[in-house]
């Protein structure tokens, strides 16, 4: 995607962001005992936000709102759901106090490295800090004793968190409420990064010191094959970012082994340094493609043939995928070369690997 047209795309607001939402105007209408409309909140950055309140039923013991998730132009799953907020004051716990509970779709904490204790809705620290003053602000401003409980729902959440991976962090029976600045910037790097650390924390967290990064599901599932004393929490995906997931590795100061898993285009690109391996940062270079079988010692007519080439999985029409092809085995040595240099003082295997599930392993103990 080019830069003019991420400018052009509509941003969006967060689960938090709506969560905190509907907290504010269900809180509002019971103090009001007036049923709300729209309601504004203040996001992280200090900027201010308005929300439409979609549903709003109020009586004397409590109030239910919600408000629809609007993610702009990211395909985000979670997209056009309504998150809703059950609030009830009560007065038998501490002034001010927020006690979070889990609804319909919501899901709950069952494993450390989140940042939230285990067992509790699984409500993001940064839209628990949102929720929980903008309620105190509202409590001092009617001089309210006691706190308030709020119980958050997503009707629909269990089902759409399937497509998440939302279960292998431990959180399971439904969505989080996550977001950082309150604003879904579409497509964000930053946001996908996030999804990365949290991923490793909770590895690191569940005990796990060996640690194996994929590019995707399919991925994933091929390598377990080859790893099947891993745990589920121990398989990563970096989608393209296969860089700063390895820098993040070396940062958590814990792990103590990462397998790195490529396949066999993307692999091509990391063997030169790059460390995004997106199609559209890193275009094919057959120059480099027939160097490194040059260096291996394919024939001239081989190492010609790889220059016309149109695309990289091509390469095994020339050259067969398999084990102990000397094209294959130069190509893992210099992606291990690069991803050594990220993750210096852990031990680390690279597994070159095709869409059949067929896997070349280099690691520490290989001779060139």
């Amino acid at each position: 995607m080019q830069e003019n047209e991420a400018q052009r795309l509509r941003y969006g607001y967060t689960t938090g962001s709506c969560a905190t939402a509907a907290t504010v105007a269900a809180l509002s209408a019971l103090l009001n005992q007036e049923a709300q409309q729209t309601v504004t909140i203040v996001l992280p950055s200090e900027d201010s936000a308005t929300f439409t309140v979609e549903e709003c039923f109020v009586d004397s013991r409590g109030a239910l709102c919600g408000v629809r998730k609007d993610a702009g132009d990211d395909p985000d799953v979670t997209d056009g759901l309504i998150i809703r907020s059950e609030v009830t004051i009560r007065k038998d716990i501490p002034r001010g106090t927020v006690l979070f509970l889990q609804g319909e779709g919501v899901g709950r904490v069952t494993l450390s490295g989140l940042g939230i204790p285990v067992g509790e809705p699984a409500v993001n620290p940064v839209p628990r800090h949102m929720i929980m003053r903008a309620v105190r602000s509202l409590l001092k401003k009617y001089r309210v004793e006691g706190g308030v409980a709020v119980t958050l729902s997503i009707p629909g959440g269990k089902e759409v968190a399937k497509r998440t991976m939302n279960e292998k962090v431990g959180v399971v029976d439904g969505l989080s409420i996550i977001g950082t600045s309150g604003i879904v910037v579409p497509y964000s790097e930053e946001a996908y990064i996030e999804s990365i650390r949290r991923s490793l924390r909770v590895a690191l967290y569940s005990g796990c010191r060996d640690v194996a990064i994929v590019a995707g599901a399919r991925s994933e599932k091929h390598l377990k094959k080859l790893l099947p004393d891993f745990p589920d929490q121990a398989f990563v995906h970096y989608g393209n970012r296969i860089g700063v997931t390895l820098e993040i590795i070396r940062e958590c100061a814990g792990f103590e082994s990462v397998t790195v898993s490529v396949m066999l285009a993307k692999a091509t690109k990391l063997a030169q340094g790059e460390l995004d391996l997106s199609s559209r940062n890193v275009a094919v270079n057959r120059d480099f493609i027939a160097g490194l079988a040059r260096s291996a010692g394919y024939d001239n007519d081989i190492c010609h043939s790889l220059l016309d080439i149109s695309l990289v999985r091509n390469i095994v029409k020339s050259i067969p995928f398999r084990k102990g092809e000397p094209f294959y085995r130069e190509l893992s040595r210099e992606c291990y070369r690069v991803c050594g240099r990220l993750v210096p003082g852990i031990r680390l295997a690279f597994v070159l690997m095709n869409s059949d599930g067929i896997c070349i392993v280099r690691n520490a103990l290989d001779e060139k």
